[in-house]
């Protein structure tokens, strides 16, 4: 008699375990989920769709996805944002961090963001972090999935579109002086935030020596492009034993990336104690 309830209770174990050891089931009918469609975008500052007014946007598009049964309320999403080495307002902007599900839909209406395109080059990786923080329907999950929800967070990277030299670029090198009666060679040394060219700068063989100073002035500290100035400076003699001295006319330009400097100035001449005016001349420097 013992053996037999020893048996009895044996096989009890044994259905005991085998039960635990069954997969749980899930109603999937239960089971909502949004999450991100995507895990992660890398986007140039200057990113640009076309524009609005030609039937495009120039902000960029970002979906949610729904996952589950059918719901017939619309629903929202609310979206947190997290940063590094980039700030709002200064490296991109969002319409709205509040992102819509029209009822029936499993594609959210889109929230847009919109990147600025600066003029300084970031050593930094810029980007930023969206993460879902709450659903308005309380019986939608956050993420994929049951266990170990996934999507739950994009990361979008922000690439800069600005090159990293300095105006050092030019220095010691031989400049292409493009002008309109022609191009000539111009040698240019760098001090500071100083470029000193010296060549025929004003298309004339028989004044084949200048030497111009001009002073390059970032838009803003760390910025690629900038004015390019000069005070009216004595600028050598000719061969005929003239003396030389140019005036800017306008304002001058130089972009460290596209390697170039644009300037205008008066040729003038000194005629007895006078400088006298000669001609005018755009002088467009550019790395060879």
């Amino acid at each position: 008699m013992k053996t037999y309830k020893l048996i009895i209770l044996f096989f009890l174990s044994l259905l005991t375990v085998g039960c635990e050891n069954q997969p749980e089931l899930y109603d999937f009918e239960k089971y909502k989920f949004v999450s991100f469609i995507d895990k992660e975008y890398a986007l140039n500052e200057d990113y640009s769709a076309g524009e609005i007014e030609q039937g495009n946007d120039p902000r960029f598009p970002i979906y949610l996805q729904y996952d589950g049964s059918v719901l017939e309320e619309d629903f929202t999403v609310e979206l947190g944002i997290s940063e590094s080495f980039s700030q709002q307002g200064v490296d991109y902007s969002f319409d709205s961090t509040t992102v819509l599900f029209k009822a029936g839909s499993i594609r959210s209406e889109p929230i847009y963001l919109t990147l600025i395109d600066n003029i300084i080059n970031n050593t930094d990786e810029k980007s930023l972090v969206l993460t879902i923080e709450s659903v308005s329907n309380l019986n939608v999950d956050i993420g994929v999935g049951i266990i170990n929800q996934a999507n739950k967070e994009i990361l979008i990277n922000i690439l800069d579109n600005e090159c990293s030299s300095t105006i050092d670029i030019f220095n010691g090198e031989t400049l292409l002086n493009e002008t309109s009666s022609g191009t000539y060679p111009a040698l240019a040394s760098v001090t500071g935030n100083a470029i000193t060219v010296q060549g025929d700068l004003i298309g004339y063989s028989a004044f084949p020596n200048a030497s111009l100073e001009i002073t390059l002035t970032p838009l803003e500290t760390g910025a690629k492009i900038g004015s390019a100035s000069f005070n009216q400076q004595i600028t050598g003699t000719d061969n005929d034993g003239y003396v030389y001295a140019f005036k800017q006319v306008g304002e001058g330009t130089y972009d460290v990336c596209s390697q170039t400097i644009e300037i205008e100035y008066d040729v003038l001449y000194e005629s007895g104690s006078n400088l006298v005016y000669w001609y005018t001349i755009s002088n467009s420097f550019l790395l060879e």
